[in-house]
């Protein structure tokens, strides 16, 4: 197996993340390419530089694999890229902004009668939604003037005689007002881990911070950024930032005045998980919209308009779900719109600002030989389930065929029965009107009487509390209907193990590693 290989990938000046190829490098650029666009959410036509060692570390065009390796520095540069402002995150093609200009550029979507046209394709700065999720690296800011001057000087006199800087109160707090405002820009709850990321970059990149006797050299700075952020969320409640009021006691529901009651947890994987309204609008202009898509998502080849209006009403929606938690037949009246195939991946790339399926599937394919390494070591009646499972895998080539038969896999592995999230009919069955009433949540697959393994399906559909909620060659997509619904799910299936890994593979490269080395853990067992 070939060994992993990590690169650094820069977007921009402030925007590098890291990128985990657990099979090693590419065999061609092309492929670099599509691991970049799978694993970081990229869309658009973009080409490749690298670190040129032989031209004083210059950037130049990549044309062949053998001119990187093993921690190389690669460089994107997009056909098309909005400007950025210094200091400014980067506003990438595949965000939701970026979405919305395109969609402004676009003549056609505008029509006469309609007064709200120019305000559903406005500018990205009408939008609250944020663009980027939390980086692989934080982005250090630049503080102000004077903080940035007796910084620069502080970290020249440390590479000189390794003096470390004893910053005052002054300093201090301007050092922490500058990182809990760049913070805030990714999320306003920090997980323990996005604490020591921050404090770690802030004496990475400032070395003359680092704190002496300190194990990690920021313990400190971490416990301060705690309370600075824990300190500006109070001044965000007092504006009325609905992702902060949502966690107050005074905006609870009757009855439900705990403080622990829907408070949001720091690992949770939404970006804009309650946006605030785009600027000029309030509650009442987006409930027009609302009413303005329920004929508009009717029309033929308007799916662009659908988009923008979907695009705008984002926080009507998000603020609708969280504080109401409507029932899904009286949600999907309200929002047909987001019942559509295309618009479940928008709505998901809104909330989590990552591209569902391109995301998901290039993990899993990834990890696909590891997983059937597992399987191959599995024994007794598990065993003997999953060889059954896998046996429609070994018959045909189909891509489609062999992803469902590893998740289902995967179900049997980590002890759940797959039987319970995709339930198989034939056609012929009279029985699947009332299954699907029955079901609380579920995949239907409708199937030819006397298919073969590898034809496609009648039909598939996605249920939620016994009503059909979309008829999509989707599978798997309950990740993003968790983050969008709030509905209390029993036990069995709202903390499913299979649907932790989902999370993973879509989240977090970190989980790369427990896959490679669970072959060898299992037989070690």
């Amino acid at each position: 197996m070939a060994a992993m290989v990590k690169l650094r990938i820069i977007f921009s000046e402030n925007d590098s993340r890291r990128l985990i190829l657990p099979n090693g490098m590419p065999e061609s650029v092309s492929e670099l390419v599509q691991q970049i666009k799978g694993q970081c959410g990229v869309n658009g036509d973009f080409r490749l530089q690298f670190m040129d060692a032989e031209f004083g570390n210059e950037f130049t065009n990549l044309e062949s694999m053998s001119d990187i390796q093993d921690k190389s520095t690669i460089k994107v540069i997009f056909s098309s890229v909005a400007p950025v402002e210094p200091g400014e995150p980067l506003l990438p093609l595949y965000s939701s902004a970026a979405t919305s200009r395109t969609l402004d550029d676009s003549s056609s979507l505008s029509s006469p009668g309609n007064s709200f046209d120019t305000d559903i394709l406005s500018s990205p700065e009408s939008t609250s939604s944020r663009a980027t999720a939390w980086p692989d690296v934080f982005p250090i800011p630049r503080f102000s003037y004077d903080t940035q001057l007796q910084l620069d000087r502080a970290n020249a006199t440390f590479k000189e005689t390794g003096a470390l800087l004893n910053p005052d109160h002054k300093i201090k707090s301007a050092i922490l007002d500058g990182l809990a405002e760049t913070i805030v820009q990714y999320k306003v709850y920090l997980s323990d881990r996005e604490f020591d990321e921050v404090a770690e970059a802030l004496v990475t990149t400032h070395p003359c911070l680092k704190e002496p006797g300190s194990v990690t050299g920021y313990g400190g700075w971490k416990t301060s950024l705690k309370y600075k952020l824990a300190n500006y969320r109070t001044k965000l409640r007092r504006l009325g930032c609905p992702e902060v009021t949502v966690n107050s006691l005074k905006h609870k529901p009757d009855g439900k005045c705990t403080p622990a009651y829907g408070v949001k947890k720091p690992k949770k994987a939404e970006v804009n998980y309650c946006p605030t309204y785009p600027a000029g609008e309030t509650a009442e202009t987006l409930e027009e919209i609302r009413v303005d898509l329920l004929s508009e998502v009717k029309k033929k080849n308007n799916d662009h308009r659908v988009a923008a209006m979907m695009e705008k009403t984002l926080a009507l929606r998000r603020q609708e779900v969280i504080r109401e938690a409507p029932m899904i037949a009286d949600f999907k009246m309200r929002w047909p719109a987001l019942f559509h195939v295309c618009e479940v991946s928008a709505e998901f790339k809104r909330i989590t600002t990552i591209h569902l399926q391109s995301k998901f599937f290039s993990q899993l394919d990834s990890y696909s030989a590891n997983l059937m390494k597992i399987y191959a070591k599995k024994g007794g009646i598990q065993g003997r389930k999953i060889k059954t499972i896998m046996a429609p895998a070994t018959q045909t080539a189909a891509v489609e065929v062999r992803r469902e038969c590893i998740l289902k896999g995967l179900c049997v592995y980590l002890n759940e029965d797959p039987e319970k999230l995709v339930k198989d009919y034939l056609d012929v069955d009279k029985s699947i009107a009332t299954a699907i009433a029955e079901t609380v949540f579920g995949i239907c697959v409708i199937r030819s009487e006397g298919a073969e393994p590898g034809d496609d399906p009648q039909d598939v559909m996605i249920v939620l509390e016994g009503v059909e909620v979309m008829g999509t060659p989707l599978r798997f997509c309950r990740r993003f209907l968790w983050s969008w619904m709030h509905t209390n799910y029993p036990t069995k299936y709202r903390f499913s193990k299979l649907f932790f890994l989902v999370e993973k593979c879509c989240q977090y490269n970190s989980y790369t590693m427990y896959l490679e080395h669970e072959p060898e853990r299992t037989a070690d067992r």
